[in-house]
């Protein structure tokens, strides 16, 4: 009896843990295929958005989202935006490479909203929440695909590498702050504003408290020889400080994004005098080795492809999204033409209109709100996947003559990359 006891408690946890399972199975397939793919170009989050769809109830339907997969999904679309925080260099881009990154994406807002009522007028989007959503996301910048593209082609650290990373620092941070205030369906937009400005105030201080302890030199070397051992404290350390400031987002009513990208950049502060690249390292293999590929592929499961590919509707609406995309980000060209040639200006503003992580983050709040229908998330998703296959080989294709010789690719390179590199 005892014995028949124990397999019935423990058979719906093997029940549940097949869809894990079966996730976890595709995050490892999506590099590989990648890899077998190389002459396509195609990045990991395609294939593992592809390969959530396979498994989803649009194509198997293997595979449905249980709690254990939404909460590790949860962990990787807030690991996504900490390891996008910890690439964020700002000295290396202050002054006029942030301003007229700024200048550009205030442009690029207001002429993304400006297309996205023009579709809400035309009764291509369904409300004005869904509108928002959309003028949103055609401003947005995927810092956390670029950023790693740009350091394995080794131009990271060129005139040309700060330009794209200061475009997707503000093309990311504006719209997180922007989803903050906006999307909230708790309070008012003025209540919200308050409480994110009273956020930062306190993520500030803690990373004034932070850098004002942990600059010591004996408490540096001590955490730099703990990376060599099997406590892992630094390693530690930063995924409590993820921990406590998406703890602190949610007590304030603010998406988990803001809080993983301030606790990203918390981390590139209290690291930026280390010699040693093994923290990020270390974080790199946690986040793009573990965690983030889960978040995918549970998007794609999630993902309505049929509402999208199933009728002209659909294709029309993504074809208008990836148009839109293009369209709003036409003011970092021609800003762009005022300080670098007719071709790195080209290639800027076609890497900084490359988004796809805030998209599907911002859609699955809203779908999940009852504010946007699976149709048109479903497209502007879609238009962001074409955006990373894309616009990246034809930004390659335009500093090509820039770029003369070949880049290596570096010795830890992300699977979310161009495997052709720029």
């Amino acid at each position: 009896m005892a014995r028949h006891t124990t397999l019935s408690a423990t058979h719906p946890m093997s029940i549940a843990a097949l869809p894990t399972l079966l996730v976890f199975s595709a995050a490892a397939v999506a590099p590989v295929l990648g890899m077998r793919l190389r002459k396509l170009g195609l990045p990991a989050v395609v294939i593992e958005l592809a390969l959530g769809v396979l498994l989803g109830p649009q194509v198997l339907a293997w595979v449905e989202i249980n709690s254990t997969l939404e909460a590790m999904a949860g962990l990787g679309m807030a690991m996504l935006f900490f390891l996008a925080g910890c690439e964020i260099d700002l000295p290396a881009i202050q002054g006029r490479p942030l301003r007229g990154a700024l200048s550009a994406w205030l442009l690029s807002l207001g002429l993304g909203m400006g297309l996205a009522w023009l579709g809400l007028q035309e009764g291509w989007l369904s409300g004005s929440t869904a509108a928002l959503v959309v003028g949103l996301a055609f401003s947005s910048t995927a810092l956390g695909i670029l950023v790693p593209m740009l350091r394995d082609a080794e131009v990271l650290d060129s005139f040309f590498g700060r330009q794209v990373m200061a475009a997707g620092v503000v093309g990311e941070l504006g719209p997180i702050l922007l989803m903050s205030v906006l999307l909230s369906t708790r309070f008012g937009a003025g209540q919200q504003s308050l409480l994110v400005l009273a956020f930062l105030l306190l993520v500030l201080l803690l990373a004034w408290a932070l850098a004002r302890r942990v600059r010591i030199p004996r408490y540096l070397q001590a955490l730099q020889r703990a990376l060599t051992q099997s406590s892992q404290l630094p390693v530690r350390i930063a995924m409590l400080l993820l921990c406590l400031l998406a703890y602190l987002a949610e007590s304030f009513e603010i998406d988990l994004a803001l809080g993983a990208l301030a606790a990203g950049m918390i981390v590139r502060v209290l690291t930026q005098d280390s010699p040693t690249h093994l923290l990020q390292e270390k974080l790199d293999g946690i986040g793009f080795g573990f965690l983030v590929p889960i978040f995918f592929v549970c998007s794609g499961v999630k993902l309505d492809v049929a509402a999208v590919l199933g009728s002209a509707s659909g294709w029309r609406l993504t074809g208008l999204c990836l148009a839109g995309l293009l369209l709003a980000h036409l003011p970092m060209f021609l800003l762009g033409l005022r300080r670098m040639p007719a071709r790195e200006a080209l290639g800027l503003s076609l890497l900084s209109a490359t988004t796809l992580s805030l998209i599907v983050a911002m859609t699955g709040i809203a779908r999940e709100s009852g504010r946007m229908n699976s149709a048109e998330a479903g497209a502007l998703v879609m238009a962001g996947v074409l955006s990373v296959v894309l616009l990246p080989r034809l930004a390659s294709f335009a500093l090509r003559k820039v770029f003369k010789q070949p880049q290596p690719v570096a010795k830890h390179a992300s699977p979310y990359t161009d495997q052709d590199g720029l």
